[in-house]
């Protein structure tokens, strides 16, 4: 398939999660990797189109300030199946907690699985449960995997969101994209991670391979956001969320530390390429 034609393909696939569509983005892209100029132009409608994919951001700036955009593809591709993020998140969930989880998230849903399987070898009655907030976020195919898994969940309406965070031993948040200081996750993370620190509960917030941005192209997606949603916060179709919100922050590497991350900022997993911020007038 031509390079062109399988992005196409892509755009028109719906919903994938972040980490499938860089795998096949990459595919894609490999094969424009001796063009530049298409290269530019194409990560460019690529970001344009998937605003708040960050790890899609990390790709097409990895590729775009490489000497060998096909390898800094094959090395981000390598990094995405090799992301530990999820296993060092499974370690903060203890044995029979009540977790509340915003909506769909892969990252948490393998860390809700190993969670459960390490907890239940530790202790037999020590299986978790977890409250899915529902909205328009994916929480339906959220309760549909747990309930697969066996694992105790409650679908939870968004009104009562957060009753339900204030009544759980820890929140799971997934951040899209991160800057220095915040990171967007879904729609309705703020107002959990809010009544979480007031509520002095645990809150979790992961940000798997691929999510931390330069500021600069942090920046590019409030602009993106800005421009579908009228200027309106209450518009855009995710949250930011402060990480001094949170009581942890999980990466690839393991938790990060607080006193360090909110002291320097989150540190960026590629370089800034602002090429990616120029817009068409079409």
């Amino acid at each position: 398939m031509h390079p062109i034609e399988h992005l196409r393909y892509l755009a028109r696939s719906g919903h994938v999660d972040a980490q499938e569509l860089v795998v096949e983005t990459a595919a894609a892209l490999r094969g424009l990797g001796m063009d530049p100029a298409s290269l530019v132009v194409t990560s460019r409608r690529i970001v344009e189109r998937n605003p708040l994919c960050g790890p899609l951001w990390w790709l097409c700036a990895s590729m775009l300030t490489s000497d060998d955009p096909r390898e800094a593809a094959r090395q981000c591709v390598s990094q995405i199946r090799n992301d530990a993020t999820s296993e060092y998140l499974a370690k903060e969930i203890t044995p029979g907690a009540l977790v509340c989880v915003n909506g769909w998230s892969p990252d948490v849903m393998h860390a809700l699985a190993l969670a459960s399987d390490m907890n239940h070898d530790l202790e037999p009655n020590g299986d978790i449960e977890v409250c899915v907030v529902d909205g328009d976020n994916g929480a339906d195919y959220m309760v549909r995997c747990l309930e697969r898994l066996d694992i105790g969940v409650h679908l939870v309406n968004p009104a009562h969101g957060g009753a339900a965070a204030a009544a759980s031993d820890i929140i799971l948040l997934s951040a899209f994209a991160t800057g220095v200081s915040t990171a967007w996750c879904n729609s309705g993370s703020l107002a959990l991670a809010s009544v979480g620190y007031c509520a002095q509960r645990k809150v979790v917030l992961s940000a798997a391979v691929g999510t931390r941005l330069p500021e600069v192209l942090f920046a590019g997606i409030v602009n993106d956001l800005d421009a579908s949603s009228a200027g309106s916060p209450w518009r855009r179709g995710a949250d930011e969320v402060p990480f001094d919100l949170c009581a942890q922050v999980v990466v690839s590497d393991g938790p990060c530390d607080m006193v360090t991350l909110l002291a320097n900022g989150m540190k960026p997993q590629c370089l800034p390429a602002t090429e990616l911020l120029i817009r068409s007038a079409i």
